[in-house]
């Protein structure tokens, strides 16, 4: 990446695309997080100045051309469906920079029409690159004329076990990387991107515990919060907000407050009246993702519970169990009422996943301590949520669990992983249509969720429902592309496979089943698919199971 761009396979052979256009393509898949973006944003990106149906066949035809440069590399390095375009991050390494090396992407600067989204995005690698190296130079120097007992390594990289986030005002007449960013709330950009920020900050207090200062109504500037303490504002966030033409684009950078350290900067976002809160989820998952890598080794607790869902979909086995143990310590320290349903949740996982006995659950006792909760709790949708399709996976109580389910809904109608448990117990009550919308709008909220590949199990499951196998397939291999050893999506890319009649392949997950978890009841599973399926889905399943010699 750093130099004239090239791609190896590893036995050293160059299989760099031919095209400039395909490796600008290649080169921005690789260094988005988890090697995906948005199609929109690579059309916009590289054809920005093309009508959408001529930009979405330009984008076509490039990934058609890219799919044949890494066919060297074996099938399925390169996935897309109509939302996004992705890499394996399993199937590709990149080469780390020398110090004081080549510059990033060198020579790569595409001059063709159309493209200067794609020019804005190296432009600001490269510049974000040449501020940490001129900022690390800055430090080694301070360091080199301090007396050697003075110096420590909290200097680099204090240790903070409180993280708090503070909300800048919109980047006010300031030129960046060439540009001259608006001032916000000058023009109508301005204030759609304070709407995009109310939807970070709403989407943030759903699934974090994080403290978040809004510093955006002071006419005097920020303040900045005492981070020495340790209670203050650790980080802050600012938009900045360009004009192009009638468009509006925004982007956003996260910025340490004790260093001025700037640790991410986004890409540009193209502004939308109806479009904030799909953008905010992703925009959401992706700050508290790059706090948690600033985290410190306690597994920084204000992060919960986010991060510890994302323990529990890792599919980890001593993780799950450590996050439970940890779950466990800070509920006896007195923690927030959240941790209880983040432990019930984990049961599903410890069970469906075959590493350990679910703990029992009792609907009453659950739903009593939820109606305990208060109402204006911003957790509280994303608790009702977790403890309804626990009841759901692990008990009889179905009507509860919907209740529960429904009741987040109504609450926080954005919450992607409660539209995708509403979408399974639509689905399990008989409302197809009903199941089919919540994933919709669960798929448009978590387009970018590092838990996109449990959505689509959700999707394979309404497709099996209304007959349409091939379709089932397709989500279950969607899934199991980001997550290979996933068993929801082996199992039911097994029922789809079955139901549509592939038997030796429906055999073959199975055997791949009992690989990876050789201890896990299959059977049980099956049986408990089979008890909660409409009678139809039911009977075709039996009927596919049957004759895959399943059951």
């Amino acid at each position: 990446m750093h130099g004239p761009f090239r791609l190896f396979c590893p036995a050293g052979r160059d299989l760099t695309p031919n095209s400039t256009m395909r490796q600008a393509i290649l080169a921005v898949l690789l260094c988005a997080p988890g090697m995906i973006r948005a199609r929109r944003s690579l059309q916009q990106m590289f054809w920005g100045e093309a009508d959408t149906a001529r930009a979405s066949a330009n984008l076509r035809t490039a990934l058609y051309q890219l799919r044949a440069d890494l066919e060297p590399l074996g099938a399925g390095c390169l996935l897309s469906d109509r939302q996004t375009v992705q890499l394996v991050p399993a199937r590709f390494r990149l080469d780390a920079a020398a110090p004081g090396g080549p510059r990033f992407l060198e020579g790569m600067d595409l001059t063709l029409e159309g493209c200067s989204g794609f020019e804005d995005w190296l432009r600001d690698r490269r510049l974000e690159e040449d501020t940490e190296a001129a900022q690390t130079a800055v430090l080694e120097k301070g360091l080199a004329r301090t007396p050697k007992a003075l110096v420590r390594p909290a200097v680099l990289r204090p240790v903070r076990r409180h993280l708090a986030l503070g909300i800048l005002a919109c980047a006010a007449g300031e030129t960046w990387a060439g540009k001259i960013w608006a001032a916000g709330g000058t023009w109508a950009g301005g204030h759609l991107a304070d709407g995009v920020m109310d939807e970070i900050i709403h989407a943030l207090t759903l699934t974090t515990l994080l403290d978040i200062h809004d510093l955006r109504g002071g006419e005097s500037g920020p303040v900045p919060l005492p981070i020495e303490t340790g209670r203050g504002v650790s980080h802050w966030v600012q938009a900045a907000v360009l004009r192009r033409g009638a468009r509006a684009l925004m982007r956003l950078r996260l910025i340490e407050a004790g260093t001025q350290r700037l640790l991410w900067l986004s890409d540009l976002i193209p502004l939308e009246e109806d479009d904030g809160a799909a953008v905010a989820q992703g925009l959401a998952e992706t700050i508290t993702d790059r706090l948690s890598a600033e985290a410190d080794a306690e597994g920084a607790p204000d992060l919960f519970p986010v991060t510890a869902l994302a323990a529990m979909f890792s599919l980890d086995s001593a993780l799950i169990l450590q996050t439970e143990a940890q779950l466990v310590r800070m509920q006896a320290e007195g923690g927030p009422e959240v941790l209880e349903y983040l432990r019930v949740f984990l049961q599903v996982f410890k069970q469906h996943e075959g590493i350990g006995a679910a703990s029992a659950i009792e609907a009453s006792a659950l739903c009593e301590r939820l109606s305990r909760m208060r109402t204006s709790d911003p957790m509280l949708p994303l608790c009702q949520s977790l403890a309804g399709y626990a009841l759901h996976m692990l008990t009889d109580e179905q009507e509860a669990a919907a209740a529960l389910v429904e009741a987040a809904y109504q609450r926080a109608p954005g919450l992607a992983l409660n539209l995708d448990h509403l979408a399974v117990l639509r689905l399990i009550r008989g409302d197809l249509d009903g199941a089919a919308a919540a994933l919709a709008q669960c798929l448009r909220a978590g387009s970018f969720s590092p838990w996109r590949y449990t959505y689509e199990v959700t999707g394979a499951m309404i497709c099996m429902a209304r007959g349409e196998y091939q379709a089932a397939i397709y989500h279950a291999n969607q899934a199991l592309f980001r997550k290979p050893k996933y068993l929801g999506a082996l199992r039911y890319a097994m029922a789809g496979l079955a139901a549509s009649g592939k038997h030796a392949d429906a055999r073959r997950m199975v055997a791949r089943i009992q690989t990876l978890r050789p201890e896990h009841d299959l059977a049980g599973w099956t049986q408990g698919l089979l008890r909660r399926a409409p009678a139809p889905l039911g009977q075709s399943l039996v009927a596919g199971l049957q004759q895959s010699e399943i059951i």
